[in-house]
C-alpha cells in the first residue's frame, strides 16, 4: 500500500506532544518564519483514522490546516472538518474556499508540497530511502 505523505505544522498542534504520537519522518524549520514542518507518513489503511485525530489536535484559534497526499489525491485537514480532493488544482476549489473563510491567506492556500518530488526537494530527501 502506497503511504499518505503530508506536512503538519507543529505550531498547529493544541498539545505539542502529539507529534510524537505520529509517524514524523522528518522535521524542518521554516527558513523565513518560526514554523516547524513536520513530514508526517500515514499508512493509507489508517488515512481516516489519524486525520480525525491530527483534526482534533489542530488549534482552531488561528485557523491552521494540514494536507496529506498519495498519487493524485489531496486531503485537507481544517479544525471544522476535512475536504477531499485531487491533485488538479480546479478541485481545490472548496478548500479554498473553506480557507479564506477562515482568515487563511490566499498564498498558504497552495497545498504544498503535493507531490513526492516537492516533498524530497523541500526536506532534502528521498523517500524511496525511508521504506
Amino acid at each position: 500500500m502506497i503511504p499518505f505523505y503530508g506536512i503538519v505544522i507543529e505550531q498547529s498542534l493544541t498539545d505539542p506532544a502529539f507529534a510524537e504520537t505520529l509517524d514524523v519522518v522528518q522535521r524542518k524549520r521554516d527558513p523565513n518564519g518560526s514554523w516547524v514542518f513536520l513530514l508526517v507518513r500515514i499508512a493509507s489503511d489508517r488515512l481516516f483514522t489519524e486525520l480525525e485525530r491530527i483534526r482534533q489536535a489542530l488549534a482552531g484559534d488561528q485557523h491552521w490546516y494540514a494536507h496529506f497526499f498519495a498519487g493524485e489525491k489531496i486531503v485537507v485537514v481544517f479544525p471544522e472538518g476535512i475536504i477531499s480532493m485531487t491533485t488538479d488544482a480546479a478541485s481545490w476549489e472548496a478548500a479554498i474556499a473553506h480557507g479564506l473563510t477562515l482568515g487563511i491567506p490566499r498564498e498558504q492556500l497552495d497545498f504544498q508540497p503535493h507531490t513526492v518530488e516537492q516533498i524530497e526537494e523541500m526536506f532534502s530527501l528521498s523517500l524511496a530511502d525511508l521504506g
